[in-house]
């Protein structure tokens, strides 16, 4: 597909007016985009997170996503591996316009990363848009990363933390946030995996706590609609293939071992899949023992 890729600069009309706010905004913006300008959407929120997520951070984006469809979101991402192409990937599954900005210049020769060349050509084929405020031609550095993360942040009111380790990328984008009078929103893990560390921390700082949509909806002031026959009973209509299988295997109270060797999943996978329901509420654990709720 051949790029159409136009330059708006910050004095033309058509430059985002929420980058105009921030910061140190970018002097131009090139964009790479079926029409003229950036796609809309009521609402946008940008999602970060490592580029080595797990089974249980990709699921439970993947249902955010889904549960934001309905009202009229959009989505921002950075176009690494991991949590962004989730993100991307998640946005075009559910016909969410997406946003991907780049740490490189739009060019083929230049994109970066390479692998996600195709899922950048999916997004603007779909009526989304891949950005940079680099020359088409302009080759990634370790500097052009960190730097592009303040318009991630700049682009949306709030930022969703997926996963992140200590050291991460991620957590610069949320330092930009808060310094632009964004929200951050972080996604809680197990207290002892490494990619929980990051997000745990933002949430002892007071980052919002989401694990579903409706979290999101409420930090954006949405009204969100009680669910019918109970919220526990909604998420039990809604389980993914993997989680009725250990919903079904929980007959009795079982330890994390033993649901993973009932499953016969490989263990990271199983691991995830219990963290997610148990945070959903859908199981609860007692002493070292699971159980349905």
């Amino acid at each position: 597909m051949p790029q159409k890729i136009r330059e708006i600069k910050f004095k033309d009309k058509d430059f985002p007016a929420v980058l105009r706010e921030i910061h140190n905004p970018p002097v131009q913006i090139f964009v790479w985009s079926k029409s003229s300008a950036l796609p809309s959407a009521d609402h946008f929120l940008s999602i970060v997170g490592t580029r080595r997520c797990s089974a249980y951070g990709e699921e439970i984006l993947r249902k955010i996503v889904a549960g934001l469809s309905p009202h009229g979101f959009g989505t921002v991402s950075g176009m690494a591996i991991g949590i962004d192409t989730v993100a991307a990937d998640a946005s075009l599954i559910n016909k969410i316009p997406t946003i991907a900005v780049l740490g490189s210049g739009l060019g083929r020769k230049a994109f970066y990363p390479k692998i996600n060349w195709r899922l950048a050509e999916k997004i603007v084929e779909e009526g989304g848009a891949v950005i940079s405020e680099y020359e088409p031609d302009f080759m990634a550095t370790q500097y052009s990363f960190p730097q592009r993360n303040r318009i991630i942040s700049g682009l949306s009111p709030a930022t969703l933390v997926v996963e992140a380790p200590e050291k991460s990328g991620a957590l610069i984008t949320a330092k930009f946030a808060l310094e632009q009078n964004r929200d951050v929103l972080a996604v809680p893990g197990s207290a002892f995996g490494a990619n929980s560390l990051g997000t745990n921390r933002l949430i002892k700082q007071g980052a919002g706590l989401v694990t579903e949509a409706d979290d999101v909806l409420k930090a954006y002031g949405l009204a969100v609609e009680p669910p019918l026959g109970g919220s526990t009973a909604k998420l039990k209509l809604d389980l993914s293939p993997e989680e009725k299988q250990i919903f079904n295997i929980l007959t009795e109270p079982m330890d994390m071992d033993s649901l993973i060797r009932k499953s016969k999943m490989p263990a990271h996978t199983a691991m995830g899949i219990i963290g997610l329901m148990e945070i959903r509420g859908i199981i609860k654990k007692l002493g070292n023992e699971y159980i349905k709720q």
